[in-house]
């Protein structure tokens, strides 16, 4: 490594804008202009942009373009496609050059008209001409992009976690090419791409940059590197995205859920609680799911969203995310929901109950739990659904269908909240415990036996939606482990990890398939880490299926964040002040602000698009297709967060003596703000009886490890006293942090 840094030291490139030189002119810049009657076409353009056209032959659009450099360029137009009307012999013309092109064979990409060489601030005009009578003549957006050769570096744009897997893209860089990792131009780490991948992770930092990956004619985005990083830029942007999309912005006094054309939730009325979620977006799930996994960090202030209308509003201290659970609970309450999908929702509050009942009233509890008892087994889902398959409502069946692309049905919907209601009965003493018990034990079974990882309609094939059969399966088998399932989770990471298998660290659809054919799909890359990461989990002993899980569940997340063939964050606003730190492009694209069917385009957070089939393996100009944001694509991206955060916890402890002091190690993504230094709270217990919490403080600003000590003694368990009597030092001693499924436990 030495060697190859001293070689590496000699000639570092200078840090410059990743991708080639170019410059766009579209018709909306002051460098345009026409003769002739133009009109606004009703097709958008290049990025969603306004796109012009006229059938006035002899009529002009012109284009100033300014080169950003000196060079030779690629000079391009983009127009949209409209082959049965596009004039097929328009006239392009700059200086003395006459090109004749067929719009017809155009559309929605890029074509060349040809080469051009210019010196840095040269202005050049090109003007296209109507020809032909009774044809369209269409102007959009005209570039210039430099032929030099330049190799892209891809990154996660914002950041890298300083214990997870590190990693860029070099699409043209051949095997054994040097890269290194600078920081203020000097060379801080080195290695050579393989399979256009560069691995840093062997790199930890004690700073945390800017820094840029260089390989042989090219640079990357600045990005930086530090504890729990992907957590600490996302968090706050998934609550805000929870709390500014739902169903009336906040005011359910708007909503009237006997109206049966829909509840009032949005403009379609395609929501209960939040606007355009549908019955499969899992929100309530997702959230409690954040909660449990990371409560500390999410507790630490009052929420200050507004919640009007609500049948049992929760306390006026509690914290966002209690305000947004419960703002889900009421109104599926009011809404008297009876899909299955829906009532699994309420099952994973009641289920979480006592963890949030200092801030919701018992009240709503109760309501909620007698609802879902009197409807369990109900096959009637005539309340609030949409894009549904026909299919009975009864949670105590086998579910033998499979849902399609849309994500409505993913298997094994059905496990977690039975287990739950299980868990529920017993703790209320309530009767027919043992069906939900029954139910979820068949459910797996069928599972186990039926579902073949190799077709995608059972992975990617459920889109946003796929994390939830991971999910449920793992957490199954946590508590009922048993080799039958244990294989199967190993079958589903097999399949994973062999379609990850490219440049990008991005699980494909199929063999030959990227993308889920004909869907815009954010939302199952950012869901993906919570399926690999709780497939993890439980797949103790097996190092190297653990690790290569990881290096997926890091790829999907770089992915989001830019390391993708657009090279742009999946959220059209990142890299604005309201978006993700650190994030230099945002996606290019963007549904019409307010048109949208949820209205979520200004909505913090809000991802947006991601890249099409034609973008693979590596096309940055290919047309990046639909894109929508959904709520069903962020709350996937809520899993994903909260398998993070119980992957990225440990806990570790100093040897226990009565009498001595005990210290205890809490490694939790807690540091939400870098400069400040944090706490958590850890709970205690004993086999003799005592049950103490012990704060813990962030070691440094922006630390990888929380420290607190207790006071140890010999004697009677007196709970809650701030000393843990031990009655010897082989009493066992648990240490938690996360609550429930999602808790982290060492005993000792």
């Amino acid at each position: 490594m030495l060697s190859l840094l001293s070689a590496l030291l000699v000639a570092v490139p200078a840090q410059a804008a990743p991708g080639p030189v170019q410059a766009v002119v579209t018709t909306r810049d002051p460098g345009y202009r026409e003769t002739g009657a133009w009109t606004q076409a009703q097709r958008t353009g290049h990025l969603n942009g306004t796109t012009r056209f006229t059938r006035e032959t002899g009529a002009t659009a012109t284009w100033t373009l300014t080169a950003p450099a000196a060079g030779d360029f690629s000079l391009d137009v983009w127009i949209p496609a409209s082959s049965d009307v596009n004039d097929p012999a328009v006239l392009y013309s700059w200086g003395q050059t006459r090109v004749k092109a067929n719009q017809a064979a155009f559309g929605d990409a890029w074509h060349p008209l040809g080469t051009v060489t210019l010196a840095v601030g040269d202005t050049l005009d090109l003007t296209v001409t109507a020809v032909t009578a009774g044809k369209v003549t269409r102007a959009d957006a005209v570039r210039l992009r430099s032929t030099a050769p330049h190799q892209d570096v891809l990154v996660n744009q914002s950041g890298y976690d300083l214990t997870g897997p590190k990693r860029f893209t070099a699409p043209g860089a051949a095997d054994g090419t040097p890269f290194t990792i600078t920081q203020d131009g000097s060379v801080v780490f080195g290695g050579t791409v393989k399979g256009g991948v560069g691995d840093f992770t062997a790199f930890r930092p004690a700073s945390a940059g800017p820094y840029v990956a260089v390989v042989s004619g090219g640079t990357s985005h600045p990005f930086g590197i530090g504890p729990y990083w992907t957590y600490r830029v996302a968090i706050q942007r998934a609550v805000d995205f929870m709390e500014q999309t739902r169903c009336a912005h906040g005011d359910a006094t708007k909503m009237v859920f006997t109206d049966p054309k829909g509840p009032r939730c949005n403009r379609g009325n395609t929501g209960v609680a939040w606007r355009d979620d549908h019955q499969f977006s899992f929100s309530l799930q997702s959230l409690i799911e954040l909660y449990l996994s990371n409560p500390d960090a999410l507790t630490r202030a009052p929420g200050t969203g507004r919640y009007d209308g609500l049948a049992i509003p929760a306390a006026a201290d509690a914290p966002e995310i209690v305000k947004l659970i419960n703002w889900g609970v009421d109104l599926y309450l009011q809404g008297n929901v009876n899909h299955d999908l829906l009532k699994e929702q309420l099952a994973w509050f009641v289920h979480a109950y006592p963890h949030l009942e200092r801030w919701i009233p018992r009240a709503q509890y109760v309501k909620a739990r007698d609802h879902l008892t009197a409807l369990w087994g109900e096959p009637a889902r005539d309340r609030w659904n949409w894009y549904d398959l026909p299919h009975s409502a009864d949670l105590f069946q086998t579910y033998t269908i499979v849902g399609t692309g849309k994500g409505m049905l993913p298997p094994g919907h059905s496990i977690v909240p039975n287990l739950m209601m299980y868990d529920v009965a017993k703790r209320d003493g309530l009767p027919g415990a043992q069906r939900h018990l029954d139910a979820a034990r068949a459910q797996v079974d069928w599972l186990v036996a039926n579902l073949d990882w190799t077709d995608p309609a059972t992975t990617k094939g459920q889109r946003m939606s796929e994390h939830v059969t991971m999910e449920s399966l793992a957490y199954y088998a946590e508590r009922y482990p048993s080799a039958a399932l244990r294989a199967k989770i190993e079958q589903w990471a097999d399949v994973a990890i062999a379609r990850s298998q490219n440049m990008w660290d991005f699980r494909k659809y199929s063999d030959s398939l990227w993308i889920i054919p004909e869907f815009n799909e954010p939302g199952n890359v950012a869901g993906l880490p919570a399926a690999a990461l709780a497939a993890a989990r439980v797949l103790d002993g097996d190092p190297a299926r653990q690790a290569a899980l990881r290096r997926i569940a890091a790829g999907q997340i770089d992915h989001v964040f830019g390391r993708n063939p657009a090279d742009a964050h999946f959220s059209h606003d990142a890299a604005t002040p309201d978006g993700f730190e650190g994030v230099e492009r945002g996606w290019p694209k963007e549904y019409p602000p307010g048109q949208g069917a949820g209205e979520l385009e200004e909505v913090r957070g809000v991802l947006d698009g991601s890249p099409k089939e034609a973008s693979y393996p590596y096309a940055p100009d290919a047309d990046l297709g639909y894109t929508e944001g959904w709520v069903a694509f962020n709350t996937a991206w809520n899993a994903s967060l909260a398998q993070l955060a119980v992957d990225r916890t440990s806990i570790a402890h100093s040897p226990k003596r009565p009498g001595g002091p005990l210290t205890l190690r809490l490694r939790a993504p807690l540091n939400l703000d870098a400069a400040v230094r944090e706490t958590g709270t850890l709970r205690v217990t004993t086999a003799g009886g005592d049950s103490e919490t012990v704060t813990v403080t962030e070691a440094g600003p922006s630390a990888l490890d929380f420290r607190g000590t207790i006071r140890t003694s010999s004697g009677t368990p007196r709970p809650g006293d701030g000393i843990l009597q031990l009655g010897g030092p082989r009493q066992a001693v648990t240490v938690s942090y996360g609550l429930d499924a999602f808790a982290t436990t060492v005993t000792f």
